[in-house]
């Protein structure tokens, strides 16, 4: 009985660590589109990430992203666990592409006990996108336009119909894939890509189920959709089943 005892205890012991390593083991996905839309662009390159919460950006994941002409954080960039430290060091090592990053909001930011997180982000020239649309230049006198969208509204509320600039290749950035779900097909249609976050692929997945469905890459008619499965944890840094991942999206032309 003791030895059942003991077994199970190691047993235990062992998938807390495996998960644990899971949490903080990166996956750096990179990801080649090729989307007629882009017109006369010939690379647009993007690095994406959501979900950092507490989490400590690791630099050697990081060295393996290369140039990129675009740093997009997807939402949940903070929440009540993280230090103005963490979130510091965070925001330095996501500007060493010294390319223009953006930021959209996500539903744990307001959290942030340690000052206000738009103030943090504006001293550190990095972009809130709150239900407006921003044309941004990624090669000489070449543009796209990426759209964020705040269901949270964490700045002054505004309408989201203030998302309405249609010229260029069309990027969304909504945290919650689900808004982007709830859209009217008219809507959707404006964007070339999604890239969306949130549901952490359901975190914690036993016998491969889990709260919400896993993250990935998806199709829709000539739109392309990503929800990634976060970098970062909710509640306990642990995973199972699932990828603490960041997204290198390289979109070329089709010619």
């Amino acid at each position: 009985m003791l030895w059942v005892l003991f077994l199970l205890l190691v047993a235990g012991i062992s998938l807390i660590l495996f998960m644990w390593f899971s949490a903080h083991h990166d996956h750096l996905d990179v990801r080649e589109i090729t989307d007629a839309s882009l017109g006369e662009i010939d690379e647009l390159r993007l690095f994406f990430i959501s979900d950092i919460h507490k989490r400590k950006l690791r630099e050697e994941t990081l060295s393996k992203v290369g140039m990129v002409d675009v740093v997009i954080i997807g939402g949940d960039l903070v929440d009540k666990r993280t230090s103005s430290e963490r979130l510091e060091k965070n925001l330095t090592l996501l500007k060493r592409w010294k390319a223009p990053v953006y930021f959209i909001p996500g539903n744990n930011d307001h959290e942030f006990e340690t000052g206000a997180v738009l103030e943090v982000l504006q001293e550190n020239s990095i972009r809130p996108l709150s239900n407006v649309d921003e044309t941004v230049e990624v090669s000489q006198g070449k543009n796209i336009v990426l759209s964020g969208l705040d269901p949270y509204f964490l700045q002054p509320r505004r309408n989201a119909s203030y998302i309405n600039d249609l010229d260029g290749y069309q990027v969304l950035c909504v945290h919650d894939p689900y808004v982007f779900a709830r859209m009217n097909k008219e809507d959707q249609d404006r964007f070339n890509l999604v890239l969306s976050g949130h549901t952490h692929g359901g975190q914690i997945r036993i016998f491969g189920m889990g709260p919400y469905e896993r993250g990935g890459w998806s199709r829709s008619g000539a739109r392309t959709i990503l929800v990634s499965e976060g970098y970062g944890t909710s509640l306990f840094s642990l995973r199972l089943g699932t990828k603490a991942e960041c997204h290198v999206i390289r979109v070329k032309s089709e010619k």
